[in-house]
């Protein structure tokens, strides 16, 4: 570390403790939980400068720098309170949570500093125990196993210490064990009726199992305990979305940043909440006062700031936005959603092919996506590469994971595009079956079925066409949208009865039943002219 900012981290920390007054640790950390972290780092700094050997403040004030995303003065402050009380091992295990949250070569460094640690602390330290527990759950780098024995050497320890019961329930909720994770949230609970943290939990699971009413119930039960609980109000609010109540969800997030006290990561926090409940506009516009007043480079802002962008069609902004993004984070740290806008603003673009290259990756990265298969799908129509195309939707359909009937659809144009007919036939024709309501299906059934039989001696697309125009006129509400299906069907119709079965009386009929619904006169007076011409031929 070095000196000058050292130096200048104390010197900020005696200038704004000039004016406050003393406040425990307690309180400290009970703000941290509230996610008031700038109320918190205030009562830290007293603490700190009025006890600078003991190691234990230092730590819980990394932290609260940590989970605000300020990683930079965690590891200062965890750097300082080692300095200052070497036997206390907390600072060490700061410093591997921060490792852990690195990965790769930082991750397995984080891991022996927590050994190391726990060496050190001995084997009666239920702090350590506990500290070095969260540090292998929550952070990027997991080791639940590990958590769950440290726990396990902890409880005996301190039998009475919620903390103990949340973290397993944490361990239980990351392993998607629902059941056991409540259970252990409700021990919780058994010991300290009052844990919010706890039935703010139990709501979570409710969330995550897509049970938003027993959630939004949770979160506020915890309210009505503790109305000052930030994380509640915006839990609420989430879930409130989930229900199509946006207004009572804006009431519950504008709650939470009264709270937490407009602090950067709680307005991010807004940020996000606006992109979930779609005010894209009011997204961007946050994240532009944001950008004047907190980091400009929070990975959170810029993120959600390219899914605004490409979401209002801003392509070159989104664009720029996760190139800036990619300056920051190194490959190894990307997520999907990273490649998935990244390749989304590029083909909105009209850059498909380097879309198609982003949306692979992210493809590869999570293979169950499979929706991101019909975005490249898409992209190789845009860019006319068919064969390309008609591999993408047959892998999407192969898939066997939430296979659509548009991805048939888009399957059979792309093989009718490029000119592979019989493969289309197959893909129509299974189309027609799994989805016989559908007009679209018939339509193009009936399209491919000319390329096939093009001279319509055989007739291959009569019974398609005529079905295509029973299920159009039985839509009444939308006939608008069936007039060029409406016009092909027909003309098609009258065609192989004029020419193929030699019966000029239901050629006229299907030419009358073109002409009443063509506007353009020109064509009007084309479709005359032949009705005409058929009627003198009967004569």
């Amino acid at each position: 570390m070095k000196k000058n900012t050292v130096f200048l981290f104390l010197a900020a920390i005696l200038m704004s403790c000039a004016s406050l007054s003393a406040q425990t640790l307690k309180d400290a950390i009970r703000l941290t939980e509230n996610e008031q972290y700038d109320r918190a780092t205030a009562i830290y700094q007293i603490l700190v400068m009025g006890q600078p050997s003991n190691g234990t403040n230092f730590y819980y004030f990394g932290e609260n720098y940590l989970l605000s995303d300020n990683v930079d003065s965690a590891r200062i402050v965890f750097n300082l309170g080692l300095k200052n009380d070497p036997t206390n091992v907390l600072n060490e295990i700061g410093l591997a949570k921060i490792a852990l949250d690195n990965g790769n070569g930082d991750a397995s460094s984080g891991m022996k500093m927590i050994d190391d640690a726990l060496a050190k602390a001995g084997p009666k330290n239920s702090l350590a125990l506990i500290e070095a527990a969260d540090a292998l759950i929550h952070y990027k780098t997991k080791n639940l196993d590990k958590a769950t024995q440290l726990l396990d050497k902890a409880y005996p320890l301190d039998p009475k210490n919620p903390e103990i019961q949340l973290l397993y329930g944490d361990i239980y909720s990351e392993r998607n064990n629902g059941s056991s994770a409540a259970e252990y949230y409700n021990r919780a609970l058994e010991l300290d009726k009052t844990s919010v943290r706890a039935i703010v939990a139990k709501g979570k699971l409710y969330k995550r199992s897509t049970n938003f009413d027993g959630a939004a119930e949770s979160f506020f039960e915890a309210i009505k305990i503790d109305d000052s609980f930030a994380p509640a109000h915006r839990e609420l609010g989430e879930a409130y979305i989930k229900l199509g109540q946006l207004e009572k969800a804006k009431i519950e997030y504008r709650k939470y940043l009264e709270l937490s006290r407009n602090n950067c990561n709680a307005r991010i926090r807004y940020a996000s909440f606006l992109y979930l409940s779609k005010d894209y506009a009011g997204a961007i516009s946050e994240i532009s006062t944001l950008k004047q007043n907190c980091d400009s480079n929070n990975v959170t802002l810029l993120r959600v700031l390219s899914y605004c962008y490409y979401e209002t069609k801003e392509c070159t902004k989104g664009i720029e936005t996760v190139e800036k993004l990619f300056t920051i984070v190194p490959e190894n740290k990307r997520i999907i959603n990273d490649y998935e806008y990244y390749g989304k603003l590029m083909v909105c673009a009209k850059r498909d092919s380097v879309g198609v290259l982003a949306l692979r990756k992210a493809f590869e990265m999570d293979k169950t996506r499979v929706d991101l298969l019909v975005e490249i799908g898409n992209a190789y129509i845009n860019m006319k590469k068919y064969d390309d195309a008609a591999i993408t939707f047959r892998e999407k359909v192969n898939a066997g994971r939430d296979v659509k009937a548009m991805d048939h659809f888009k399957l059979g144009q792309s093989y009718f595009f490029g000119g592979k007919f019989l493969e289309a036939d197959t893909v129509f024709n299974k189309l027609t079956e799994i989805q016989a309501k559908w007009p679209s299906a018939f339509l193009w059934n009936a399209k491919n079925k000319t390329r096939i039989d093009t001279t319509s001696e055989a007739g291959l697309a009569k019974p398609q066409y005529e079905k295509y125009i029973e299920l159009a006129l039985a839509d009444t509400a939308n006939q608008k949208k069936y007039v060029e299906g409406l016009k092909e069907a027909y003309s098609y119709l009258a065609s192989y009865y004029y020419r193929e079965a030699h019966d000029k009386q239901n050629a006229l009929l299907y030419l009358r039943k073109k002409l009443e619904i063509t506007e353009d006169p020109a064509e009007k007076k084309e479709i005359a002219g032949i009705i005409k011409q058929i009627e003198e031929e009967k004569k």
